[in-house]
């Protein structure tokens, strides 16, 4: 077998298994936080890895009761020292953003879902980050103010 032909195969071969490892593309950040002149990335598997709360509700932008889950916006702006009375802006990949009041995330159980249903969401399907206000349990939630801030393809969170 010739040089150029072995070198062909083992390039393929590279190629190969940088696509089909397990873990690739899991160590891409998909949340950065900013706050107080310091910047945290997650990953998702950082996010996976925090307390998961579950939430089962229905939005204006879901047909049915849906089940999502992930960690609560709350212990991510305690991480990076935001306060309840401060204010954030949430930012979506679309640049889509939204300035809302922290206290939200103290005062109910808002996550930053990165299930539906048992399932990853894909940027097509919202994701990979929802947030996602328990608006069947705090029937309050249902407002037009609340819907606006069910940012999805959330990659972003500043303290304004």
């Amino acid at each position: 077998m010739s040089l150029r032909v072995r070198i062909k195969q083992h390039l393929v071969a590279l190629i190969l298994c940088f696509f089909f490892l397990p873990d690739a593309g899991k160590t891409d950040q998909i949340l950065t936080v900013e706050a107080n002149g310091k910047i945290i990335g997650y990953t998702l598997k950082e996010l996976e890895n925090l307390p998961q709360i579950f939430i089962r509700t229905k939005n204006n932008y879901v047909d049915d009761t849906t089940l999502f889950s992930g960690p609560t916006l709350r212990s991510i702006l305690e991480q990076a020292g935001i306060g309840r009375n401060d204010k954030i802006e949430l930012h979506a990949l679309n640049d889509f953003f939204v300035i809302a009041p922290a206290m939200d995330a103290y005062d109910y159980n808002v996550i930053l879902a990165i299930l539906m249903n048992g399932k990853k969401m894909s940027i097509r399907d919202k994701g990979p980050i929802w947030v996602i206000y328990p608006t069947d349990e705090n029937p309050e939630l249902y407002e037009d103010v609340y819907s606006s801030r069910l940012v999805w393809q959330l990659d972003k969170i500043t303290l304004k």
